[in-house]
């Protein structure tokens, strides 16, 4: 049924979307008969987020990618991984989706950390995309003290790179990573390297690498935080003269 559901959004008819949408949000509510096809409708929902261009439409299946990885995240990281060809935009939309939630995300990495080092080719982009999403996954996922996570990240440095699509899945997972105190602390020996983002990202990096600094910033002593605020600014008013030159009448 809600692969009928799914099928009816990618129609031309707007009442027939309209009435796929509320059907999902009817069926979330009585999962337990359905969560048995999750594979199909992962697959069901990658194909036809390619065919749909309506917003309300998009968000109702990112909505249920989103809710069923909450539920069973290894079979929805297991099919996106097999069914999704290298580079592939929508399957990188659906990642990130998955990446925006606290516990979803680590249930995610989780699983991504024991797929990635199963498979010996390339699944998610690239082998840069790849190694760097494992890199972070190791990192988010061991129980690493201060002492420890700091050594390890600098061994790694996965951000020190230009490669757009990897700092933008890395970035989202690090903003929502970082809302939690605990591990903002510990994202503080990435500040240089956040640093060397704003230097040579472009515009949406840039955001997202702000609204990390700002999670760990939030997490310093005033006597810590200050010298690098200081040096912060310099990297920002580059920015606010863009934002003013694309506002200015």
């Amino acid at each position: 049924m809600v692969l009928v559901f799914i099928e009816a959004m990618t129609n031309s008819s707007t009442f027939d979307k309209v009435a796929a949408r509320n059907m999902l949000g009817m069926v979330k509510r009585n999962c337990d008969f359905w969560l048995v096809d999750v594979p199909k409708i992962t697959s069901c929902i990658h194909k036809a987020l390619g065919c749909i261009n309506t917003a309300p439409a998009r968000r109702s299946l990112m909505s249920l990618i989103f809710w069923m990885a909450d539920k069973c995240p290894g079979e929805v990281v297991s099919t996106l991984l097999t069914i999704a060809p290298p580079g592939d935009s929508t399957a990188l939309a659906l990642w990130e989706v998955m990446f925006s939630v606290p516990q979803t995300l680590q249930n995610v990495l989780k699983e991504l950390l024991i797929q990635l080092q199963d498979r010996h080719y390339r699944v998610l982009y690239t082998h840069w995309v790849d190694t760097a999403i494992l890199r972070l996954a190791i990192l988010a996922s061991s129980d690493l003290q201060d002492e420890e996570f700091a050594p390890m990240y600098l061994v790694m440095r996965f951000l020190r790179q230009r490669r757009p699509v990897v700092l933008s899945l890395l970035l989202r997972a690090m903003m929502t990573l970082s809302q939690r105190g605990e591990m903002a602390r510990k994202l503080k020996v990435m500040l240089p390297d956040l640093m060397w983002v704003l230097q040579y990202g472009n515009k949406a990096i840039k955001i997202k690498a702000l609204v990390v600094f700002r999670n760990v910033m939030a997490q310093l002593e005033r006597e810590e935080a200050s010298p690098i605020a200081v040096r912060l600014a310099e990297f920002l008013l580059p920015f606010f003269d863009d934002v003013r030159l694309m506002y200015k009448p």
